[in-house]
C-alpha cells in the first residue's frame, strides 16, 4: 500500500523514452511479454529498484517524427512481492504492468 499511496502523488508525471525528449509510447519488451506504464504509476521513484536484474528488456526506436532511434536496451528489477510476469521496474524506477486494467493489489491505487 506504500508504494501505491506513493505513486499516486506522482501519477501526474509523464514518462518517455529515447532521445529525441517527444513523448513516446513506453512499451517495455521484456521475457516474452509487452509491459506498459501503469496508470498513475509515471515513477517510483520513492521504492527504487534494489539488488541485481532480472534481466534486460527494450524499448523499441521511438518513430515520432523526429527521426528514426534506435532500440533502447534497459535493465528490469523485480518490483518486490509482485510476480514478474504481472510488472516489472526499470532501472529508472518506472513500474510496468501486463494487464493496466488489473493491477496487482500491492500496486492498486487506494479509492478517492
Amino acid at each position: 500500500m506504500l508504494v501505491a499511496a506513493a505513486l499516486l502523488a506522482l501519477g501526474g508525471c509523464s514518462e518517455t523514452h529515447g532521445t529525441s525528449g517527444m513523448d513516446c509510447a513506453w512499451e517495455l519488451h521484456y521475457g516474452g511479454k509487452l509491459y506498459l506504464q501503469a496508470p498513475g504509476m509515471a515513477s517510483a521513484k520513492v521504492v527504487p529498484h534494489q539488488g541485481s536484474p532480472i534481466g534486460q528488456g527494450w524499448f523499441d526506436g521511438c518513430q515520432d517524427g523526429g527521426g528514426p532511434e534506435p532500440r533502447q536496451t534497459v535493465a528490469v528489477y523485480q518490483v518486490a512481492g509482485i510476480d514478474p510476469t504481472l510488472a516489472v521496474m526499470t532501472e529508472e524506477d518506472v513500474i510496468g504492468v501486463t494487464d493496466p486494467d488489473n493491477l496487482p493489489a500491492q500496486l492498486a491505487l487506494p479509492n478517492e
